[in-house]
């Protein structure tokens, strides 16, 4: 029997469904994910979601894309199911944008 998880303030209630998902299917798209947990999110919010977690090492994109449509889990979100890991030491850390994305000085202060 595994630990109690550790979970962090920055995680949804979701991520632990996508994190078994993945844990149980291996290769999965954020449509396939969403449509396996039904009605408790849609394909953009998984996406959303894996992102985050990606940036937090739970899981990785097949392709260091931004639009990555497949994600698999790492061997953190494993521990992290297992109990062996806490969640809120991991804070999810976005990468920076590359120099084609750089928003211009003027929306400085927009989100």
């Amino acid at each position: 029997m595994s630990a109690p998880r550790k979970s962090g303030r920055w995680q949804n209630a979701v991520d632990d469904r996508i994190l078994e998902m993945l844990q149980a299917e291996g290769l999965c798209s954020p449509e396939f994910i969403s449509r396996e947990l039904s009605a408790d999110a849609s394909a953009r919010r998984v996406r959303e979601r894996c992102r985050v977690l990606s940036h937090a090492g739970m899981v990785a994109p097949i392709s260091d894309d931004a639009d990555a449509d497949h994600f698999e889990i790492t061997v953190w979100g494993e521990l992290y199911l297992e109990g062996k890991v806490n969640a809120e030491l991991m804070r999810p850390m976005p990468r920076p944008r590359p120099p084609d994305k750089v928003r211009p000085s003027e929306w400085a202060g927009f989100v």
